[in-house]
């Protein structure tokens, strides 16, 4: 998250004007690719894209399908994607889920439609929906406490889950609610994949001395970017989150540390944990 975005934020703290912006500010650009046909049709425009960085998106795709792969992902899973988005990463999976299914869900409704609009419509296996989940960030509006969402699925629905992203913008009390969540609607010795900005001794020294291209700051429970707008960026404790995952009932397969705080690995930019149900 940019310091030029947290300073958006102060001037239109509402999530849905700040996108009417976008959508005004990029319509030339948009209204290029569409006459070029430049634009793949599974990708939301410019105008739209509110998850992550649009440049290089294929390319961390691949790079993230292929970690999920390795971690155990296979074409005739059925799969559940923790906080979708717009569906960046589904565009890619409709062609790896060969036999399989994909749901999602996010708290940005506009994302969750533009996704059903325009993907489930070509490939009915891949489904969206939209939870009203309070973020301070992203849904100001929301009905609905993070710590006691019940994920809109039955037990043991899929085979793998992952969160990208997700638990950045997240507190403590609902980090530990989504993993129960999660566990919950897993298949025994499911695989979940989750990124997470992990505070460890390593990382804190690195964002002290001025390393990190994402400056948190201390908070005590957690590591913040904004104080003001807590879910913009969130760290947590390293120690107190394998813990969590642990009391969810999971068995802690792997943890790669990347390049966020300022490492030399690009494997990805945010931490990511493998996690499988006992």
């Amino acid at each position: 998250m940019s310091i030029i975005t947290v300073a958006a934020k102060r001037i239109l703290p509402d999530f849905e004007s700040r996108l009417r912006v976008r959508q005004l500010i990029n319509m030339p650009l948009d209204a290029y690719d569409w006459m070029t046909g430049r634009r793949d049709p599974l990708m939301p425009p410019r105008g739209l894209w509110f998850v992550g960085g649009r440049k290089g998106y294929k390319l961390n795709n691949e790079q993230y399908l292929g970690y999920f792969s390795g971690a155990g992902l296979r074409p005739e899973h059925d799969v559940l994607d923790i906080g979708c988005g717009i569906g960046v990463m589904a565009a890619r999976m409709v062609h790896f889920l060969t036999t399989g299914s994909y749901d999602g869900f996010d708290i940005v409704k506009v994302g969750t439609e533009w996704a059903t609009t325009h993907i489930t419509r070509k490939h009915p296996n891949f489904r969206f929906q939209h939870v009203d989940v309070y973020n301070r960030h992203y849904n100001p509006e929301g009905t609905i406490k993070g710590e006691t969402l019940t994920f809109p699925y039955p037990e043991r629905r899929f085979d793998f889950a992952f969160a990208r992203s997700v638990f950045t913008h997240m507190l403590a009390t609902s980090v530990q609610h989504y993993l129960r969540e999660t566990a919950r609607v897993l298949k025994p010795s499911g695989i979940t994949v989750m990124t997470a900005f992990l505070i460890n001794e390593q990382s804190a020294s690195l964002i002290r001395a001025g390393k990190s291209s994402f400056p948190l700051t201390d908070a005590g429970e957690h590591w913040l970017l904004d104080q003001q707008f807590p879910e913009t960026g969130v760290g947590l404790p390293e120690s107190a989150f394998l813990d969590w995952c642990r009391q969810a009932g999971f068995e802690v397969r792997c943890v790669d540390y990347v390049s966020w705080c300022g490492r030399s690995s690009y494997l990805s930019y945010q931490d990511l944990i493998t996690l499988k149900l006992k």
